[in-house]
This record gives structure tokens, sequence and C-alpha cells, in this order.
């Protein structure tokens, strides 16, 4: 399935670069790349480059390569735009940013609708922004491996047992728990993800959500109603980093199951071995007994390519290159970061990994995180997660759950205060 497809790739490339209007043939080019030296990730682009030069003999590349990993590029291309790499990673949620600022070149139509046609939907959303016909993708999607899902004990729980929060917390107890931090803002909207929307104006710093509709609030009581009840004697709020042990036979099993990413999918796996499964978040059943399904965030790794580069025509048609099928297979099995291709998403390697084909399934029920929130979203999103299981922080705090609702989007709405 992995094979390159190196004469569709490079008709494809031919293509695009004409359509460019490139240089002629014995052109030098000056390429300059930023990426994370960490966890293999330089080698793996810089063998990208020499098969890149191989698929392209008539050209003379000259790359150059600056270590500087995906959080830090937005703010280092921001300071200094004309020193900034002609091609470089950083992470979705910096998006908004770079494109406020025009440092990113939007994608040709056809780029696109390349995108569009191999990329999961997720990592797409993570590219594009704009809303209208203004809405354009400013970037290719490189990793779609930022999120969290479900992970559980193969031997306590059935496959059947976790399609609901129900037919979990039926088989849970004091002895045997259900884990889900649900005082940190990043999970604590789970339930009512899927049931309204949220997007965010970095430009004013202001949230637009409707996440204080009635189908909203209808969630949230459902979800109450399954889990403080619960507390300690089947449903535990905790950081997951901290009861890991505890998923052990050592332990006797204190945890069975928990919500969290593929950043904790390998110690899990060495306290439960073979007894580790995983999946994407369970439905539960709303105050008005409607199904609802817990959503996530979905978070990308992207490539972006510099609007003012000299070499825009190679500059894009090498962002494509080390983004495509090809290319993403490639990073999987050599560093195993969880690729945004579907094909590759799909593929028996990456279905093969636990946490990844369970982000996979997730995927569906999630929104992009770097263009859905900002700073204000997390600790108003918190409050809603420590009233599920606390109840009213106090007389004068909300006391229903809509009331709840509505103090959080009241927060996340409001214009920031400014000195």
């Amino acid at each position: 399935m992995f094979k390159h497809k190196k004469l569709t790739v490079l008709a494809v490339t031919a293509m695009l670069l004409a359509a460019c209007g490139t240089s002629e043939t014995g052109e030098t080019i000056r390429l300059q790349v930023w990426g994370p030296a960490k966890e293999g990730e330089k080698e793996i682009y810089t063998e990208l480059a020499t098969r890149f030069q191989a698929a392209h003999p008539e050209i003379t590349f000259r790359m150059g390569y600056g270590d500087v990993g995906e959080a830090d590029a937005a703010t280092q291309a921001l300071a200094d735009v004309d020193t900034a790499a002609d091609v470089f990673m950083f992470a979705d949620d910096q998006l908004a940013n770079l494109v406020g600022k025009g440092v990113l070149a939007p994608l040709s139509t056809t780029y696109a609708n390349m995108v569009k046609a191999r990329d999961l939907g997720s990592a797409v959303d993570s590219a594009t922004y704009g809303t209208g016909e203004a809405e354009k993708l400013y970037a290719f999607p490189l990793t779609a491996d930022n999120g969290y899902f479900l992970i559980y004990n193969n031997e306590f729980f059935t496959e059947t047992d976790v399609l609901t929060l129900e037919g979990m917390m039926a088989k849970t107890s004091a002895d045997h728990q259900f884990v889900m931090d649900l005082g940190n803002g990043y999970y604590a909207m789970s339930p009512v993800m899927m049931t309204g929307e949220i997007s965010y104006d970095p430009t004013a710093r202001v949230h637009a959500t409707t996440y204080n509709n009635a189908a909203s609030a209808d969630a949230l009581e459902g979800f109450i109603d399954l889990l403080r009840p619960r507390l300690d004697t089947g449903f535990k709020s905790d950081n997951v980093d901290n009861i890991i042990a505890d998923m052990g036979d050592d332990q006797g099993n204190k945890v069975v199951a928990v919500v969290t990413g593929v950043w904790n999918v390998d110690n899990i796996e060495e306290v439960l071995g073979d007894k580790m499964s995983a999946t994407k978040l369970p439905t539960f059943k709303s105050k008005a007994n409607a199904t609802v399904q817990m959503g996530a965030f979905a978070g990308s790794k992207l490539v972006g390519v510099k609007s003012s580069t000299s070499n825009l025509p190679w500059a894009l048609a090498f962002a494509e290159f080390v983004t495509n099928e090809a290319a993403q297979a490639y990073r999987f099995a050599e560093i195993g970061k969880g690729p945004s291709n579907i094909a590759v998403s799909n593929s028996d390697e990456v279905q093969a990994n636990v946490g990844l084909a369970a982000l996979g399934e997730q995927s569906e029920f999630a929104i992009p995180q770097g263009k859905s929130v900002g700073g204000t979203f997390w600790d108003p999103a918190a409050a809603v997660g420590n009233f599920v299981f606390n109840g009213p922080a106090s007389e004068d705090a909300p006391q229903t759950a809509q009331e709840q609702l509505d103090a959080f989007v009241a927060a996340v709405t409001a214009a920031p205060v400014t000195a």
C-alpha cells in the first residue's frame, strides 16, 4: 500500500509547477526549511528532501535547515518574516496568527483539492482559515495525532460495553473505576462537544459558541445524572498520569478505563500488556433520552510556505512532497507519528497501532482545537467539568446545567479587558 507512486507524483508535480510558471531546466533553487530536530524528525525531512531532489534531477536544490520546532515556528516567523524559512512545520493553533499577519501563502485550488481528497477532514479543517468565499487552505497537513479517546481493560469490559457510558458504568465500582479528568478544560466539554458549535477569533480574542443551547443543556444533565452519583464509586476525576499504575494487576485494577491520548498509550501498555484496548469515546443518553456522542479536540501539525518566498512554486511543491501519502507512510514507519493522510491512516500498519486506530475512530467526532478555541476557553470549560461531579461551587454560583453553560458562554464570548 505504501509503494511510492513515482510516475503519478512526478506528473502531478510537473503539472502544478508548470501552472505556476517555474524556472527552466538547469536552475539552482535555494530553499530554507524549518523543522524539529527531536525524535528523528530532522532525519525524516532531510531524507525526504533527498528524495525530492532525485525526483527532479533537472533542478539543483540547495537546501538549508533550521532546527525550529512546531511550537516555536510562528513566534520566530512573526518576529522576522524576512529571515523566516521558505517552508516550515508548525502546530495548527498558530495558523490564525500566521494568516492574520500575512505570513502564509494560500494553497492554489489544485493543491487545496488534492489535500481535501487525501487528508482526514479534521486535519483539513485545521489547515483552513476564513469563512464563506474567504475560506482557504493555508497549509498541508502533516499529522493528525493530537486528541483523546478511550483506553480500557479488555478483560473487564467487552467491545459492546464500551460503546455506551451506561454500559461502562454498569460494571464499574469503587474498586474498579473509570477515570476522566473533568477538572481539566481540555476534556471538560466532551459531553457537549457535538451538540453545539464553537469558533475563535484570534484578533478580537473572543469565541462564538452555541454550547448553551437546549441540546447541550439536555446532554449535560444526562451526563451529570450518570456520573455525579458515582463519584469515587465507579467514576473518578483525576489526571490520568497520576493513576496509570492503578490500572495494573498489582493494584487490583483499581482503574479499568481512562480518557487520554496517544502520549499515554505506551505507559498504559507497560501496565496492561495485552489487556489494553482502545476505541472512540462512548455515547450516553441525554436527560430527554437522546443519544449523545462524546466529542474531543483534534490537533494537527502542518507544513506551510512563506508568502514572500522567492521560490514559491518550488516551495509549495516541496511542502506537498513531504506531506503526501508516501511521505506520511515513511514517517509513520520510521518514527511512528500519526498520519493525517486517509490511506495511510486506514492502512494495516496504522490500524495495528492501538492508539492511532482509536484516534482515527474519534476523529469523526472531534473539532479542530487550533481554530475552535483560544486562551480564554480553558478556565470556563474547567468550571463546567467541575460542576459535573461537584455540583454548584457556592450558593451564588450557577445551580443548574443550563446556568453553568450560560456562564461558560458569557465568559468565553466576553471581550477581553484592556488596561
